[in-house]
């Protein structure tokens, strides 16, 4: 998979970072003067331009050779939006974005930290671990996030998972966040799951995938997670310029179609 590369931090990019969505908005017009509007994603676009600093050369290289394969503007690329949640649906656990595993029950109307809506909760009724997930279209080999607040009145474990990428915690009766970091160590599309053992019933609020070694700030989506399958450079040109001995630098501009 052609995908612009993480950098060794481990990280999908650097601040400052602009983002500027574009959406374009479709109307038309009744005879008798009354108008309707609808968001038309196909025409619409997203486009990052982030300052690059202190890179090495193995992380300008990857950059440069990227875009040499691409040449320029021509071809498309995989990019993994650093500022966003990988994750669809998060405050929706019910969302057909989320795929339930054998014996799962999910619900929603969960109250989260400070009360915040969005929350929902896991039943597994089978007798193995299940619960939910989410299958991606990004590249294996990068370094991943993914974490949730939970809590269970109950008591009970949770396993967070990236691919084959797992980590077990016990959910107490207060909010608390939990993750996990890594690879998925699997070919194909990066699962993540959150997963109660057989028994359990746990409250998940807050999910988030992102492409960092840890978590950020909870990003609620409520439609499609953050990557974006076609991508392009938004400019014929880049210039990554010495910054001192073995370190370079510069900016770099990405635009994309809105995908839902």
């Amino acid at each position: 998979m052609r995908h612009f590369p993480q950098l060794e931090s481990g990280c999908a990019g650097q601040y400052p970072v602009v983002k500027r969505m574009a959406p374009r908005v479709a109307w038309s017009e009744t005879p008798s003067g009354r108008r309707r509007r609808a968001f038309d994603s196909a025409g619409s676009q997203v486009a990052w331009r982030m300052e690059l600093h202190g890179l090495s050369e193995g992380e300008a290289g990857a950059i440069d050779g990227l875009f040499e394969e691409c040449e320029g503007r021509r071809r498309s690329f995989t990019f993994v939006d650093p500022t966003a949640n990988l994750l669809a649906a998060t405050d929706d656990g019910t969302s057909t974005y989320w795929e339930k595993g054998p014996g799962a029950a999910v619900t929603g109307g969960v109250a989260g930290v400070g009360g915040a809506a969005g929350g929902f909760q896991i039943t597994n009724q089978g007798a193995g671990w299940s619960g939910v997930w989410q299958a991606a279209a990004i590249p294996e080999q990068m370094t991943y996030c993914v974490s949730a607040w939970l809590r269970s009145a109950g008591g009970g474990r949770v396993r967070l998972r990236i691919g084959q990428r797992e980590r077990v915690v016990d959910a107490g009766s207060e909010w608390r966040q939990e993750w996990v970091s890594g690879t998925s160590g699997e070919t194909g599309a990066v699962e993540f799951a959150i997963e109660a053992e057989a028994g359990a019933q746990v409250e998940v609020w807050g999910p988030q995938a992102e492409a960092q070694a840890a978590p950020s700030e909870y990003k609620r989506n409520r439609g499609r997670g953050g990557w974006y399958s076609r991508a392009r450079f938004r400019l014929d040109g880049l210039s990554l310029v010495s910054e001192g001995m073995g370190v370079y630098g510069g900016v770099v501009e990405i635009e994309s179609p809105w995908e839902e």
